[in-house]
């Protein structure tokens, strides 16, 4: 089972911004969050990245940032979600692609991006992605952006689902926790 092994990798991936990225931050109850996920079989954590201040150099800001990371044993598939949005008038993040968003911020490698029918307010991407343990996986891509500000955004979700049953039970997975945002 090859996402077994690649559960480990998943679990150790950097956080998706790099607002996140200054703490291993704070482990809360999902309730505590933006984001929610709930579905049988599935273990569910989250964390909060939060900071109450984000100095730019110009401008001071906040950011609530929080991240999900639910894992199935029995479906052997994992979804890991990461939502950051700046707390300010004045601070925006500059808009970037997916794939961007994506490969910047995970250890691994992605390949085979395509664009899939978005879903509500998210957009979709399937994708090959390979972690460090070699194994290619087959995965689903998802971001919501927040609110535009001048040429950028005020923040985003963004998340990546895998399955060692393919990618339709990984789009199963993406599904459900966007009918729970």
């Amino acid at each position: 089972m090859r996402l077994m092994r690649t559960v480990a990798a998943a679990l150790a991936l950097s956080a998706l911004t790099a607002t996140a990225a200054f703490a291993e931050g704070k482990e809360v109850d999902c309730s505590e969050t933006k984001l929610s996920f709930k579905a049988p079989g599935f273990e569910v954590k989250c964390k909060d990245y939060s900071r109450s201040s984000v100095s730019t150099g110009q401008s001071v800001a906040a950011s609530n940032s929080y991240s999900l990371y639910a894992y199935s044993q029995k479906d052997v598939t994992f979804l890991d979600a990461f939502s950051d949005y700046i707390v300010s008038a004045s601070v925006y993040y500059t808009r970037r692609s997916m794939e961007a968003d994506l490969e910047s911020n995970y250890t691994a490698k992605f390949s085979d991006w395509a664009t899939q029918e978005d879903v509500g307010d998210y957009e979709i991407r399937t994708v090959t992605v390979t972690f460090s343990d070699g194994e290619p996986l087959e995965c689903v891509g998802f971001r919501k952006l927040g609110a535009r500000r001048w040429e950028g955004i005020n923040g985003l979700t963004v998340g990546l689902s895998c399955s060692d049953g393919g990618r339709d039970k990984a789009f199963e997975t993406v599904k459900l926790f966007i009918s729970q945002d």
